[in-house]
């Protein structure tokens, strides 16, 4: 078995190298697809995907962020009682939708950064207390949900294999009126040319 991971290592390895010695000058131009998940404040998930078209060193991204707590001990029974129920269950949560531009600078060949800022819009969905604290048995909780604007903000690390595929990691927030917030996420990106 140690012997097939070697070589197994080892072919990939000179694979790697010689496909490098025959680019000598990478170009990572491309409209990619990514998905990413991770670890935001105060969530219990994080994910975030969209599409981002990369051009030199420059990058237009529109996305997509959705952090959320999963649904409560109370909403689970309420549900479970409620077999033919298929209404939408609402959770803590916070979603974003963004349009940021950036820079990406590329070193070590394979390996780019990026930075970008852009705007968003942010809608937050937090429980009704009032309504929670005095409702009866048989309703269900209920959530307020609130729309603002938002700055969000991201630096991405990514390790591009070809101009088709990478894997990446990134240190994302939001500025904005409802609540601030900073996520870590690491995730795949896929070029489509």
């Amino acid at each position: 078995m140690k012997t097939i991971i070697i070589s197994l290592g080892v072919l990939l390895c000179s694979f790697f190298n010689v496909s490098a010695q025959k680019n000598k000058d990478l170009n990572f131009d491309n409209l990619y697809f990514f998905a990413q998940v991770g670890a935001i404040d105060d969530y219990s998930v994080f994910i975030q995907g969209g599409a981002y078209l990369q051009y030199e060193k420059h990058y237009f991204r529109l996305s997509a962020a959705d952090g959320m707590d999963g649904e409560s001990e109370a909403q689970k029974r309420f549900h479970q009682s409620h077999d033919n129920c298929e209404c939408r269950v609402d959770v803590r949560s916070i979603r974003t939708f963004n349009m940021e531009y950036g820079r990406v600078y590329k070193f070590f060949r394979r390996q780019q950064i990026g930075f970008s800022s852009g705007l968003s819009v942010v809608t937050k969905t937090d429980p009704d207390v009032v309504f929670n604290q005095n409702r009866k048995p048989w309703e269900d909780e209920k959530f307020k949900k609130r729309v603002t604007v938002g700055l969000p903000y991201e630096i991405r690390y990514s390790l591009m294999f070809s101009r088709r595929i990478g894997i990446g990691c990134s240190y994302y927030g939001n500025l904005n009126a409802r609540k601030n917030f900073n996520a870590m996420s690491a995730g795949l990106a896929v070029g489509l040319y």
